[in-house]
């Protein structure tokens, strides 16, 4: 029988609230202590989930700082409704396994394993149901916004991590949360960590206060 997934969210962003630059554009938000901190958390997770716009701007591997002779490498899971991620991405390097989930059953990629949705808008309650048949205890989910907003409105995170850097990113950026309504009291605690702090947060406050201001349940 298939047992339930853990879910840590960890994303960096800038002072003032943005996750990546103009159209995408990949900015180095954390410190070098933070780096620190994201490899012991991918050391120990049985996965790493990210999105489509994730994979296309910052084009990452999942396994900086890790070699083939540690411990197994953990799963890279996609999430690419339409499959829209180019076929020379880093995560297809065949390093290590990855599955993507897609409803796009006309395109194929080489180096992973397809897994399909009939909804485009996968749900991330399918999401986990199949990373739990892959017997995946722990994920790790590290982007981009719309995949972490999925993961707080679907209420399974377990823990949600952000680091604030000690930058600003234009204006016109990429934001975690979109802007609109107050949500106080989500820190549960904070403290200093290089030149910027790790905050974490209460994603299930996070939740409530976005469906009473209208937000849908993925």
């Amino acid at each position: 029988m298939s047992g339930r997934v853990s879910v840590t969210i960890n994303v960096a962003q800038s002072i003032n609230g943005f996750i990546a630059g103009r159209f995408g554009r990949t900015v180095h938000i954390s410190s070098e202590e933070d780096w620190k901190r994201v490899l012991e958390l991918r050391m120990k997770s049985d996965a790493i989930l990210v999105g489509a716009n994730t994979v296309i701007n910052d084009n990452p591997d999942l396994y900086t700082g890790r070699t083939d002779a540690q411990d197994k490498l953990p799963l890279r899971v996609l999430v690419d409704g339409r499959l829209s991620v180019p076929t020379h991405s880093r995560i297809f390097d065949g390093r290590g396994r990855t599955v993507v989930f897609t409803a796009n059953r006309e395109r194929n990629m080489l180096n992973c394993d397809l897994v399909y949705s009939d909804d485009i808008n996968i749900p991330i309650s399918f999401v986990l149901e199949k990373l739990s048949d892959m017997k995946v205890n722990s994920l790790l989910v590290e982007g981009g916004a719309t995949v972490i907003n999925d993961f707080i409105m679907a209420g399974v995170v377990d823990k949600f991590s952000l680091y604030v850097g000690n930058i600003l990113i234009e204006g016109d950026g990429i934001p975690l949360f979109k802007p609109g309504i107050t949500i106080p009291g989500v820190v549960n605690s904070w403290e200093r960590l290089g030149d910027g702090f790790i905050a974490m947060l209460d994603a299930e406050k996070l939740k409530e206060e976005l469906i009473k201001n209208g937000r849908r349940r993925s």
